[in-house]
């Protein structure tokens, strides 16, 4: 990190433009806007930017820059067109300890003014190191359209609430849990919408609650992480991980996702993979109901979504039991995911009227399934944890009815960068996958819909055909 992200007071503090040219005056509009007294020295100040300095009280000097000009200063900003006379200003600057911006120039400046995204008293600002302010541009961009436009009037109504709530609620963490859970809230809504009533009344009422049940009891999040691919997160599933005090993360789940987690949040692993398993069922139960009855704000955060194929449902019985407040935040499944990725729709008006999800492990299982069902045509058969079944699975279907030829394929880290696809006719998909040594999670797609992929590709379908 080459230049460290402050907020600095200015207010009153003796800064100096060098220019008076239009970048100059942007420069001078932010420093008057931020307090500070400045000064403005220049050869020649236009008619426009010499106005704006008298109605603000800005002291003007037409002449050319000299080194003293920065003695006493606490922020200099070199605006000039004079690559010469902006290297002067750099000097003088480092000789006497003056923090300097040069503008359009990275290399001459030891502090440089971010893009910044306006909610006063909410400012976010955003820097590329001088590398490319165009990027940083567009990053505001995106960013002021996801950011409430009376954000600022949130952070104005919470600030005078703030001494009331530090003293019903005396411990940090419970405070915190507290003002996190408000301003996710209807409240917070209120707030945006100029209720501002409405929305005192409304957190008296929740403060007065906690001040008789005392510590707070926290919250849980069951979170889907998608298949693998960060920017298949919901928001509300990006929320949860900002805000999580501890998560509790399976193994299917990637590290790019768990970067988005707030920095400061606890990461425990409870994943399972065959015959090696971190945790036992009831003990993930019990760490989740022993952290929310702590007070932390908990994420269970499984790979595609929570309540397919992944236990959701024994948490969330264990969560109710105990009388702990959660939620389930749904996530985009592995078979959603991976078909999309592969250019697989997953029905077709004219292949496919029907979807089916099954779990490999049980799949070869005779009493588990009722393989004629699974075994019709028209439909699509989506097959989860299902490598070290596969060769049963596919004598099983054709056993049961289902053509050999059908088109079938298996991808491998679905949704990720190194995604692998290997496609067979059903009766060809096992030895196709042996030949390619296939290792990682991985989805089963079975139906009429797979040869759509290769269609699209302009080929037929191939035994054992890859890509990635």
């Amino acid at each position: 990190m080459e230049y460290l992200p402050l907020f600095v007071s200015l207010k009153g503090r003796a800064c100096l433009v060098v220019g008076a040219g239009s970048v100059a005056l942007r420069k001078l509009e932010w420093l008057v806007e931020a307090s500070a007294d400045v000064s403005l020295v220049a050869r020649e100040i236009p008619a426009g930017t010499g106005q704006f300095a008298a109605q603000h009280g800005v002291t003007q000097t037409e002449r050319d820059f000299e080194p003293g000009d920065v003695v006493g200063r606490y922020l200099v900003v070199a605006a000039t067109n004079d690559a010469t006379v902006n290297q002067a200003i750099y000097a003088a600057c480092e000789a006497n300890a003056v923090l300097v911006n040069t503008v359009d120039d990275a290399a001459l400046s030891s502090a440089i003014f971010p893009s910044i995204v306006n909610r006063d008293p909410v400012l976010v600002a955003i820097g590329t190191g001088g590398r490319s302010p165009t990027l940083a541009r567009l990053v505001r961009g995106w960013m002021e359209r996801r950011l409430p436009a009376r954000l600022g009037a949130l952070a104005d109504w919470a600030g005078d609430w703030r001494a009331r709530v530090k003293d019903a609620l005396p411990s940090i963490d419970a405070r915190r849990a507290f003002w996190e859970s408000t301003l996710e809230s209807s409240i917070a809504e209120a707030v945006y919408r100029g209720e501002v009533d409405a929305a005192d009344r409304q957190i008296a009422e929740r403060l007065e609650q906690n001040e008789r049940l005392g510590e707070l009891v926290g919250f849980v999040s069951l979170v889907g992480a998608g298949p693998g691919d960060p920017e298949l997160l919901t928001l509300k599933a990006l929320r949860c991980l900002e805000q999580a005090d501890v998560i509790y993360y399976d193994n299917l789940v990637s590290d790019a996702v768990l970067d988005l987690a707030r920095r400061e949040a606890k990461r425990i692993y409870v994943g399972k993979k065959r015959a090696e398993h971190t945790a036992t069922q009831d003990e993930i139960n019990a760490m989740l109901v022993d952290a929310a009855m702590a007070g932390q704000r908990v994420v269970r955060l499984k790979g595609g979504d929570p309540s397919i194929f992944s236990r959701g449902g024994e948490e969330l019985e264990a969560l109710t039991a105990h009388g702990i407040a959660h939620e389930i935040v749904p996530g985009i499944t592995a078979a959603m995911g991976c078909a999309a990725y592969a250019g697989i729709p997953l029905t077709h008006r004219d292949l496919a009227q029907s979807v089916r999800f099954v779990t490999g492990h049980r799949a070869s299982d005779r009493t588990n399934l009722d393989w004629p069902e699974l075994a019709k045509p028209d439909q699509t058969l989506v097959i989860y944890m299902g490598l070290g079944g596969l060769e049963s699975i596919c004598e099983h279907l054709i056993a049961n009815g289902m053509d050999p030829a059908t088109p079938a394929a298996l991808i491998v880290r679905g949704t990720l960068p190194d995604m692998e696809v290997v496609e067979a006719p059903v009766a060809e998909l096992a030895q196709a996958v042996r030949e390619h040594a296939i290792k990682g999670p991985t989805t089963i797609i079975i139906g009429k819909v797979v040869g759509v992929r290769a269609a699209a590709a302009g080929q037929a379908p191939a035994a054992g055909s890859e890509s990635s």
